[in-house]
């Protein structure tokens, strides 16, 4: 196959990447300017939770609240926390906005980008952030800039502090009593009711589930002292009251709730994985399929959507319910598409359309290396898999932990790490139909050869593009060749 040519990229027109959402307002919905609150789990899998079979969790709210919504069972995220929070933010892949890793400064998202929360707060949106930003929290990467009126997180994005933490408000340090997730979720409730007459964006992004696993006493008493349960179990609690809240309050009506997780299982796979091979940072279904729910009471009638959506697809949906009109400008930087006609059912199918998926996290100034180091492609229900580090054998992070998952079968987040790792045999790309195999076992791409081929230019196409924007990166590094 061809090398890399950086400048090739500007040529190629691909429908099936450049979905554009709609730039005019979408005068569907009879509610103009409704409230908008987004809850996105930390490091929950698609299958924690009990709607998606679980054999063990409990999670009653989250439970009926997807019955009571709008359930998309084929959505995609990104294999890891900062680049999902990316495409969520900017309706674009993360790399667009030069984010590839979690640490800084690789996980920043790039100044160049506009926010959904500048957008809905140019459109006379109150917004607030209650939880784990994980895009930049110094100077102007911080959300107090990136169109959060309100912004309540952890200091330096800290994991541990669980438990009587130091939580900046707009930047400001105050010290705050009890167990962060319920005072995150106390401070969005305040946040809700000093808006209830004007609308607003709430963005709840928990710090739960993301290891250290610790929760509150009681929580811990319903899992036989299994902390993981217990966050997620807190979560749940916190949602409950959250829905009640706004049903006491009358905003039910006119509120959309989004819940969400942000990447693929980890501490709790071996338990129940929804039958996928994969964990988070990998590219496996298991790594990059999310749960999907939404709830508008009175404007979405309940079901269940199996169409191919992602993350990417979270803004251009948001601006079109808001009832508000993209600027040009701002719409040719959108590569998501317009879920509300889905949403309402007026449309039963989305057009055609492939998804792409980059664990990323190579060293930096490597990018050229990592081409072809644990991607995917995703169209309809085939899957196109290149689960393989990198050629050079002393590579670490990602790629060395993919080497560690098959050398050992050990991992953090599994005992089977050799299953949930596979490294993909030969150099050549491996194809799934997921809508009969959601644990990838069987190849077919020998039988599909056109279709492989058609997956691959398309992912070559976008990898391209997708590389001329990776500004956080020190140099692009050498080129890799996949035979």
């Amino acid at each position: 196959m061809r090398l890399i040519n950086l400048f090739s990229a500007f040529l190629f027109y691909i429908p099936s990447i450049f979905v554009g959402a709609y730039c005019k307002p979408d005068q569907s919905l009879s509610t103009k300017n409704p409230n908008i609150i987004f809850i996105l789990l930390d490091d929950v899998g698609y299958g924690d939770c009990a709607i998606n079979g679980h054999p063990e969790l409990k999670t009653p709210n989250i439970d009926q609240f997807a019955k009571n919504g709008v359930q998309f069972s084929n959505f995609r995220v990104s294999p890891s926390c900062s680049p999902t929070r990316a495409a969520l933010m900017s309706g674009k892949h993360e790399f667009m906005s030069g984010v590839t890793h979690t640490l800084a400064p690789r996980r920043l998202m790039s100044l160049k980008t506009t926010t959904i929360a500048q957008f809905l707060k140019s459109q006379h949106y109150t917004t607030g952030l209650f939880g784990k930003w994980h895009l930049g929290e110094r100077g102007k990467y911080r959300p107090e800039y990136r169109g959060f009126d309100v912004s309540v997180t952890s200091r330096g994005h800290s994991q541990d502090e669980h438990f009587d933490p130091i939580l900046e408000f707009n930047g400001k340090e105050k010290l705050c009593k009890g167990f962060r997730e319920d005072i995150l979720f106390d401070e969005a409730m305040k946040f809700i009711d000093t808006n209830k007459d004007r609308p607003f964006f709430c963005y709840i992004p928990t710090f739960s589930a993301h290891e250290p696993c610790q929760c509150p006493p009681e929580y811990l008493k319903r899992y036989n002292g299994n902390a993981f349960y217990g966050m997620i179990s807190n979560i749940d609690d916190n949602v409950g009251r959250l829905m009640a809240k706004l049903k006491s309050s009358g905003l039910d009506r006119n509120t959309l709730v989004v819940i969400m997780n942000d990447n693929g299982g980890t501490v709790g796979i071996d338990a129940h994985n929804a039958g996928m091979r994969g964990t988070k940072l990998t590219p496996w279904l298991g790594g990059n399929r999310a749960f999907s729910f939404w709830s508008f009471p009175g404007k979405f009638k309940s079901g269940t959507i199996d169409a191919l959506t992602a993350h990417i697809d979270f803004f251009p949906t948001i601006a079109a319910i808001s009832g508000t009109q993209l600027p040009d400008s701002l719409t040719a930087q959108l590569e998501g598409v317009n879920l509300l006609p889905l949403l309402e059912g007026r449309k039963k199918k989305m057009r055609d359309r492939m998804i792409f998926s980059h664990v990323g996290r190579w060293p930096n100034g490597t990018a050229l290396r990592h081409k072809y180091a644990l991607c995917s492609v995703s169209w309809g229900n085939y899957t196109l898999v290149h689960s393989q580090p990198c050629a050079e054998p002393t590579c670490g992070d990602a790629c060395a932990r993919a080497r560690k998952m098959m050398r050992t079968n050990k991992d953090i987040y599994s005992k089977n790490a050799a299953f949930h790792g596979f490294i993909t045999p030969g150099a050549n790309w491996a194809l799934f139909d997921v809508s009969k195999d959601l644990a990838q076992e069987h190849d077919i791409a020998k039988s599909n050869s056109k279709i492989v081929a058609k997956m691959a230019r398309a992912y070559d196409q976008w990898w391209e593009k997708s590389v001329l924007h990776l500004e956080n990166e020190q140099a692009i590094g050498t080129k890799m060749v996949l035979d």
